[in-house]
């Protein structure tokens, strides 16, 4: 490694606090953190960033707005040689990236160009796709367009869900930001271009806890595929059992082993103390679900009679 950068931190999430102590180890300063309010499925929140500058003596700003006063006087006057970021709050303008002679690199959790925007890997589990991708780009005007300098593929499978997904980054993050920085310092790193057709891009947008309703009449399939993409840390695919709402969490494809007869939603029975639930086209086995209200089991309220109904 040559000489040690100067790295701001700008952003949210556990994997963007790892990241950063990882380039940290690496022999690199930490100058300038700056966060704002975590969503409800992140593991750090701006407390623990403030203790990230407090820690290496960094300046620290909470907040979205970088591209007016004080923020602006401070970017100017701390210097840094570059930017890691993720999950910031929207985009950021010029007159913030400029302050970076090597420019802002943003951690994203979707395959450039083809997955762009919000809860990328949700709409690629979905979507069913082969891939959940990661790509590290240096930001520029347009969203998620700008040239990649990292990227790293975790294969999907139908017992991959989201959750797995996010320890793989929680992983992933971390390296790829601490190489990338490395990689700078010693002047190897490698740009690429992405393509400009916009018709090779999916423009993500946001997913809410409603969005995971589950629809029973759907092919077992794509039940299954939503319950993988709606599982924790998020607020799981959910339907109701008369006027109580259930969330689902895990479960598995079942083939009933006889010709049989039942409508979308229907209890069919239990293997092995699961219950297995009709939809459109071939069963599911529920691996768990609990109740809403209180986060007890529903699996008994479930299995309580064979005329239940979920919806």
């Amino acid at each position: 490694m040559s000489a040690p950068l100067r790295v701001a931190v700008l952003g949210r999430t556990e994997m963007l606090l790892a990241a950063a102590k990882e380039v940290s180890t690496n022999g690199h300063t930490i100058a300038l953190v700056a966060t704002s309010a975590e969503s409800d499925n992140y593991l750090a929140g701006p407390s623990d960033f403030e203790q990230l500058a407090q820690d290496h003596n960094a300046a620290f700003i909470r907040g979205t707005k970088l591209d007016s006063e004080p923020a602006t006087s401070l970017l100017r006057e701390i210097k840094c040689d570059v930017a890691i970021s993720m999950n910031w709050p929207g985009l950021l303008p010029a007159s913030v990236r400029e302050n970076f002679r090597f420019g802002i690199f943003n951690a994203h959790p979707g395959d450039l160009p083809r997955y762009k925007g919000n809860a990328c890997p949700n709409w690629a589990i979905l979507n069913d796709e082969p891939h959940i991708g990661l790509c590290i780009h240096q930001m520029v005007d347009e969203l998620d367009a700008g040239p990649v300098a990292a990227r790293s593929k975790l294969p999907l499978s139908d017992s991959v869900d989201v959750e797995m997904v996010y320890g793989w980054l929680r992983e992933e993050v971390p390296f790829l930001f601490g190489a990338l920085i490395n990689q700078l310092s010693d002047g190897t790193l490698s740009l690429t271009p992405q393509p400009t057709d916009v018709n090779l891009s999916l423009r993500c947008f946001p997913r809410r806890p409603e969005d995971s309703r589950i629809d029973w009449n759907m092919p077992g399939a794509s039940v299954m595929r939503l319950i993988r993409a709606s599982t924790r840390p998020f607020s799981g695919a959910t339907c109701f059992l008369d006027n109580t709402r259930i969330q689902i969490w895990r479960a598995q494809p079942y083939t009933w082993p006889t010709p049989y007869l039942a409508m979308p939603g229907q209890v069919l029975g239990r293997i092995e103390g699961d219950p297995i639930i009709e939809t459109g086209e071939n069963p599911i086995r529920i691996l768990e679900a609990t109740l809403f209200e209180n986060q007890e089991s529903a699996i008994p309220l479930i299995l309580s009679s064979l005329r239940n109904r979920l919806t």
